[in-house]
């Protein structure tokens, strides 16, 4: 399969200094070193678009092309970056809609191609979106990029209101690996990143694909749940069960997203109160956390 991904730093001043680390992607075991595997160049007429592509002579093109060893349907592209002289983390939940043999993250490419065999492969509700301004891209600060998609986003600042942890979720649409090389700038396939797809358990799937996939505060979440609780008539297990778990959560997972399995994932893999309840109680847990929700607002 062939996975094209366009990381990308929206550079909107002049006093604020930003150098690539690497680029990282578990489910595909590869690791991409800045200044011997990767770098950054300029392909877009706006200048600010700081874009990571394969180092590799002098041409500017957008992104980096990837061929695996087999389909994936789900990656996490981790990508570091040093901003001010401190490390600055964007990590995108790309998940693939469709059936083609290749994937992008460019927008652009999704759209159908006047004249063309090329027809729209845009994932549903995502035709409205501005490339400009929806395409995954970390900033310095929130307030850089008018985005679209602010609601499948969050972060952590610092002090000074600087981006050091950017998380997002993004859908991805498959296409012809044909359209992938009829673009402008486009990495050539010799070019590509060969990969071997492996599990990651950390890997983000949609559990409930009519629902939206929105970035949720744990604690809003946590009301919802003992709102459930007291309404079933076992208010004592918020306090019991529900309240230890979700305290030894939250410093790793503030916020997740909505009908996605990242909360349960992270409460397997990480909470030790959740190891020693019972059969029963590892249901109601679950019940609760993989319920699907339809509308949310964060704070």
């Amino acid at each position: 399969m062939l996975i094209h991904i366009t990381p990308t730093f929206f550079l909107k001043y002049s006093n604020v200094s930003v150098e690539l680390i690497d680029v990282t992607i578990p489910e595909l075991g590869i690791e991409l070193q800045a200044h011997t595997d990767i770098t950054v160049r300029f392909p877009s007429r706006n200048r600010r678009l700081n874009v990571v592509c394969r180092k590799k002579g002098t041409r500017a093109v957008y992104g980096i092309l990837l061929e695996t060893d087999k389909p994936v349907s789900a990656i996490t592209v981790l990508t570091r970056w040093l901003v001010n002289g401190e490390v600055s983390m964007h990590r995108v939940h790309m998940c693939f809609t469709g059936q083609e043999e290749a994937a992008t993250d460019c927008i652009s490419l999704w759209r159908g191609i006047y004249k063309t065999a090329f027809t729209d492969r845009s994932p549903a509700g995502t035709r409205s979106w501005v490339p400009s301004a929806c395409q995954p891209m970390l900033s310095a600060t929130a307030s850089d990029v008018n985005s679209q998609r602010e609601t499948a986003i969050w972060r952590k600042v610092d002090g000074s209101g600087i981006i050091r942890e950017q998380n997002e979720y993004f859908p991805a649409a498959t296409v012809e690996g044909e359209r992938i090389f009829s673009g402008y700038r486009m990495p050539r396939r010799e070019d590509a990143f060969p990969c071997k797809v492996r599990e990651y358990p950390q890997t983000l799937q949609v559990t409930f694909e009519n629902g939206l996939i929105e970035a949720c505060n744990l604690d809003e979440q946590a009301s919802l749940i003992a709102e459930d609780l007291t309404a079933i008539g076992v208010p004592d297990m918020y306090s019991d069960v529900f309240r230890p778990l979700i305290d030894e959560i939250k410093p790793l997972c503030p916020l997740f997203f909505t009908n996605t399995n990242q909360l349960m994932t992270t409460i397997k893999r990480f909470s030790r109160t959740f190891t020693v309840l019972s059969e029963d109680q590892k249901r109601l847990v679950e019940n609760q956390f993989t319920q699907p929700l339809f509308h949310i607002t964060t704070h």
